[in-house]
This record gives C-alpha cells, sequence and structure tokens, in this order.
C-alpha cells in the first residue's frame, strides 16, 4: 500500500517537530516537507507532492486562510486539514467553503489524528468532536435568530386596539367585560379575538395568552 504524504505547515518549528514525532511510525504515513507559511508552502510542494496538508491558520506573510485558497486554486487534488487552535464558527466556516477537508484542533490526540488522515485520504471531510459541537450549536442559533424574526413579523401586525384587547384577556376579563370597558359591542372584542389568533398563528386563548406571555406582550 502506498504511503499518504503529509505535508505540515505552521510558524512554530517546536509544534512542527510535535506533529512530525506525533505521526512517527504511524502505518501508511509519512511526512514530506515542511513550511512555515503559505509562501513556503507553496514553494515546495512542485517538489515534495504531498496528498494531504496539516495547515495552520495564523502564520506571517500568508496565512491559512490564503494559502489553502492557493493550494485549491493550484493544486485542486490536494486536501487540507486545518490544524489550529481557533474554533470560532465563522473561520470553520469560511474554511470549509473555500475547500479545506478537514478541521481539527490542536489538543488533537495521536488517534484522533491519525484517523482524520485516513478519513481525509479516503475522500471524505472531517471535523474534530469539539468543531463539530461548534457547528450544531451555530446551526441552533441561526434557527433561533429565525423563528425570533417570523415572530417579529407576526407581532408586528398586532393593531394598538388588539394589544389592549390581548392585555385585558390577560388579566382573565371576558369578551363582555372588555366590551363594557372599552364601549365597544362584544361582536367587536370577538372579531379582535379572532384576529389575535390568526395573526399570531395559535388555535385558542390559552395558546394566545401562552404565547403573549412568551414573548413578553403583556
Amino acid at each position: 500500500m502506498e504511503e499518504i504524504k503529509i505535508f505540515v505547515v505552521d510558524d512554530h518549528p517546536i509544534f512542527i517537530n510535535g506533529i512530525v514525532s506525533l505521526l512517527k511510525g504511524a502505518e501508511g504515513f509519512k511526512i514530506v516537507g515542511t513550511a512555515g507559511n503559505g509562501i513556503e508552502l507553496l514553494e515546495k510542494i512542485p517538489q515534495t507532492k504531498p496528498d494531504i496538508i496539516l495547515m495552520d491558520i495564523n502564520m506571517p506573510l500568508m496565512d491559512g486562510i490564503e494559502a489553502t485558497k492557493k493550494v485549491k486554486e493550484k493544486f485542486p487534488d490536494i486536501k487540507v486539514i486545518m490544524l489550529t487552535m481557533h474554533n470560532e464558527l465563522r473561520l470553520i466556516k469560511e474554511l470549509l467553503e473555500i475547500g479545506a477537508r478537514g478541521y481539527v484542533l490542536k489538543n488533537i490526540s495521536r488517534d484522533d489524528l491519525i484517523n482524520a488522515l485516513d478519513i481525509v485520504s479516503k475522500g471524505r471531510p472531517y471535523l474534530d468532536p469539539n468543531v463539530q459541537e461548534k457547528m450544531i450549536e451555530g446551526i441552533s442559533n441561526i434557527d433561533e435568530q429565525k423563528e425570533d424574526l417570523e415572530d417579529a413579523k407576526l407581532i408586528e401586525n398586532i393593531t394598538s386596539r388588539e394589544m389592549e384587547i390581548l392585555q385585558l384577556i390577560a388579566l382573565g376579563l371576558t369578551s363582555q367585560d372588555i366590551s363594557n370597558r372599552l364601549f365597544i359591542s362584544k361582536n367587536t372584542v370577538e372579531t379582535h379575538r379572532k384576529n389575535l389568533l390568526g395573526k399570531l398563528n395559535v388555535k385558542n386563548t390559552a395558546a394566545l395568552l401562552k404565547y403573549a406571555y412568551k414573548h413578553k406582550l403583556v
């Protein structure tokens, strides 16, 4: 079986040495080169012909983001795994969008790193478990923001009179009580109540009050 050729890019020689030591003796993998920044990496790729690049993000002259873009433009068959201490959702999404096939954190264990290399070498993406958690949190936040926006649009449609009636309903007043207090007909109160149910997409008064309390309308 042909060995998978690995290239390590990081501006800290001590960390590079650590990765080299970590992968030493790992069956099926071979370190073919190292570099301290993206420019040095691009100069060495034609001679070393790596299959996978382990890439840091923060580096002088050319950082890991720009280097990943250049690698994917000039050497599209080479797979890039980000190996970094940064787990900000913005960075993760940006690097996956520009072509990184893996994203792992620098506290990764030897076994997990070898597993990541093996998975990516077979053409599948790999995300560190902590990165996966961050992505899931991000998706959840997006869903919550979307729901908040949808609710805001619903609430915007409520008129001042409907809001007044909603507050009186929350006080436990009946339609007749509200009619007497606001000097409007009971049928008008019932119409406003039905409009509130429709505008807030709820089925009954109990659900209407639950929605109102949740969104601090009363």
